[in-house]
């Protein structure tokens, strides 16, 4: 398969319809470095309408939570472009991955054989739906001490799209790479609004 910004954008998209274990075509899992700027290029494209959706609410960036660390941007980086990411993946994207894909039936001379149907993998959609979820969900704290709940499913639009597009590299590639991109994802608007002279 051609590595391009339609392929990558409709593989994704097959995804997100039908979440599942294997998502990848070879070219693609082969190649990640190829692929990856055609992902952020996706998430960046989408992040603009979605902030401006979640604009029509009123929130200002210094209703974010993180913004009280606008003084220290070394922490406030650290925390967004590293901690936030490695902490976030572990929790939301690790679980959901081939590590539970365990062989249950063991035979002849220390073999196994992978059961037909896996329990995890059956029931993939669920599992990841209720991951990204949560996890779009937790975000809302970062508002949660400004704005009414009721404004809840806006303000947290950017995470569940971010959330399908990290399930989509964590089962693809694995955790670090989700770990990267998740990284990239904070890094870029981050930096801008620091070298935008937004530090106090």
């Amino acid at each position: 398969m051609e590595i391009s910004l339609s392929t990558v954008w409709n593989s994704l998209l097959s995804f997100a319809k039908n979440p599942r274990l294997d998502p990848l075509s070879e070219t693609f899992w082969q190649k990640p470095q190829r692929v990856f700027p055609y992902l952020l290029a996706i998430d960046f494209l989408l992040m603009i309408p979605l902030m401006g959706i979640m604009s029509v609410t009123g929130i200002e960036e210094g209703d974010h939570e993180m913004m009280q660390f606008m003084d220290k941007p070394l922490f406030l980086f650290g925390m967004a472009v590293i901690m936030a990411p490695i902490l976030e993946e572990l929790i939301f994207r690790f679980p959901i991955g081939r590590l539970w894909n365990i062989p249950t039936k063991f035979f002849g001379e220390g073999g196994y054989e992978a059961p037909k149907v896996n329990w995890w993998s059956s029931n993939f959609k669920i599992i990841f739906w209720v991951f990204t979820l949560l996890f779009a969900a937790v975000h809302f704290s970062n508002f949660a001490s400004t704005v009414s709940m009721y404004l809840a499913p806006i303000l947290v639009l950017p995470q569940l799209v971010l959330g399908i597009m990290l399930g989509y590299i964590r089962v693809g590639w694995g955790t670090r790479y989700s770990m990267l991109f998740h990284g990239i994802h904070n890094a870029i608007p981050l930096s801008m609004l620091l070298l935008g002279g937004e530090v106090g």
